[in-house]
């Protein structure tokens, strides 16, 4: 069986209770919140104690994954180099005796 993103929040908290006390809430909120969605003044807080995405709390809010560092890196690189940044010897400081 599949469990809901809140619950997978409740979860990684440890329980509903606990979740409440993370955001501030009251344990009757969280359980309310299985109803009515979760606030969005509370999404990005319990994604981050939690570690469930945004996007699955709140997909109406947030469509789609936020990138990760590797995605962000990856689209920065120019076209034709390497993922890995080379250093040109000629623009680096040296160090004279």
């Amino acid at each position: 069986m599949n469990s809901s993103p809140l619950e997978r929040a409740i979860a990684a908290a440890g329980s509903a209770v606990a979740l409440a006390k993370l955001a501030g809430v009251t344990p009757m909120a969280v359980s309310y919140w299985k109803v009515r969605g979760i606030p969005a003044r509370h999404v990005v807080l319990i994604e981050s104690v939690t570690g469930v995405q945004r996007h699955e709390l709140r997909p109406d809010l947030y469509p789609e994954a936020a990138p990760t560092l590797n995605q962000i890196m990856t689209d920065a690189t120019p076209h034709g180099q390497s993922g890995n940044p080379s250093v040109n010897p000629s623009s680096t400081w040296q160090r004279h005796p």
